[in-house]
């Protein structure tokens, strides 16, 4: 058999990112606090880059709308808020995404959602967004969501990625070699009557003593429920708002908070010297810092054009919520905002990620306004703030005698045209701080 060597010639299409488009990329994600930092290494690093710095108490000013208590509290006259606010470095976000570039076996698409996975933990290291949505925006099975979840969850802190106490503590224990016998069955079954103190009840369903019980009851308290505790800093910190939408005579107005940053401009010496009579390797040199100084400036003249855009969408949609409340909260997508403005999801996404709006309701992270809805008999999508609410209703016209399961609470739904799930219906009770049936009977 012969081998023989042919070349061809193959044409493709490729897709790539102008340096600009990047750069503006990376701008659009960063929140206030990371976009000033952003400016100041890239004016240390560029001499055409010439900043005029904010006046400090601007910055006083803002972070004073937004926490009068601890802002009036403080007697040093030298107290910096911004020193308060974790950096780039040091925050949640960054310490995971290092070790998630060292899980080599993932593919591109996988890290892609596990880091939307990261980017949808809250302040304590939950992860705070349904798989269904997942599976519904990347276009997955239940089980390779859950699958990329657990990747998520094998990262340090141990409990990170997880969904409620019990899961959280059980990613703890099952990492530990000194765990007691029977930890995690009754963390995963039992954890609620271990926490009333029902501890023969306990020993009883476990065949241990009650001293046993204390003593794995004892373990179970030395485990952390706030994974990401110590990413938590122990002082006050600030919220300046990105956005700021204020009710005038009826109507809406939106106000970018640019105020808060240096402002960037060109340092004539430079350009004068550009143009006057340098040449070889300092004209090129000029040349190329004069080109990343006007990337920077319009990446983020176009950071503030996009927020401004997709917050005048989020205003327009949720008008009601803005007047009355989070009752009036109304379902959207970033695929809506995306589709109504011509833009990619993921620019959206990037658009949202770490900004806070301040609004008539008070300040919030702009994710907020985004809620995926349930869709109900006609058609109609309703928000998951109303569906709390009727499942509010229910509960508190109940027969106290005779509680009403989550079953049957998902009954009575249906039967008004609301389909919903046994599991959503426990997982939205036990948001509104509501407990289980069994707990809600009252005797004669």
């Amino acid at each position: 058999m012969e081998a023989s060597l042919n070349m061809q010639q193959k044409l493709e299409t490729k897709l790539s990112l102008t340096p600009q488009a990047r750069q503006s990329l990376e701008i659009l994600k960063y929140s206030l606090v990371e976009l000033e930092n952003f400016i100041k290494e890239e004016a240390e690093a560029n001499p055409l880059i010439e900043l005029k710095e904010i006046d400090s108490k601007h910055i006083l000013e803002m972070a004073r709308i937004h926490a009068p208590e601890a802002i009036s509290s403080m007697k040093d006259e030298s107290f910096d808020p911004l020193l308060q606010v974790p950096n780039r470095e040091e925050s949640m976000e960054a310490f995971l995404m290092e070790q998630l570039v060292l899980l080599k076996h993932l593919s591109k698409k996988d890290r892609e959602i596990v880091l939307y996975l990261i980017r949808n933990l809250n302040d304590l290291g939950y992860l705070d967004c349904d798989i269904e949505e997942i599976a519904e925006r990347f276009q997955l099975s239940i089980e390779r969501c859950e699958e990329l979840i657990a990747v998520l969850q094998s990262l340090e802190p141990a409990g990170i990625g997880a969904r409620n106490l019990a899961e959280c503590l059980y990613l703890q224990v099952v990492r530990k070699q000194d765990a007691p016998q029977n930890t995690v069955l009754i963390i995963q079954n039992h954890l609620e009557v271990l926490a009333e103190g029902d501890f023969q009840r306990i020993a009883k369903l476990y065949g241990m003593t009650n001293e046993e019980v204390e003593n794995l009851f004892s373990y179970i308290k030395q485990l952390n429920p706030r994974p990401l505790r110590e990413f938590l800093s122990s002082k006050q910190e600030y919220i300046i708002p990105d956005i700021i939408v204020e009710e005038m005579n009826g109507e809406y107005v939106i106000h970018l908070n640019d105020r808060y940053l240096p402002e960037v401009s060109i340092n004539t010496y430079y350009v004068e010297l550009l143009r006057a009579n340098a040449s070889g390797e300092i004209k090129e040199y000029l040349n190329t810092k004069l080109s990343e100084a006007f990337l920077l400036m319009r990446g983020i003249e176009q950071r503030h054009e996009t927020l401004f855009r997709v917050t005048e969408s989020i205003v327009e949609k949720q008008r009601a919520f803005l007047k009355n409340g989070k009752k009036e909260l109304v379902p959207f997508r970033l695929k809506d905002v995306a589709e109504s403005l011509g833009l990619h999801e993921s620019t959206v996404s990037r658009t949202i990620s770490q900004k806070f709006i301040q609004t008539p309701q008070g300040t919030l992270p702009l994710k907020t306004f985004f809620v995926r809805g349930v869709r109900i008999q006609g058609g109609e999508v309703e928000s998951p703030l109303f569906i709390k609410e009727k499942i509010r209703a229910i509960i508190e016209n109940e027969d106290t005698l005779r509680p009403l399961s989550d079953q049957k609470i998902a009954n009575i739904l249906l039967a008004e045209g609301i389909p919903i799930a046994r599991r959503t219906v426990a997982k939205y009770r036990e948001e509104l701080g509501i407990s289980q049936s069994t707990k809600r009977r009252r005797k004669k």
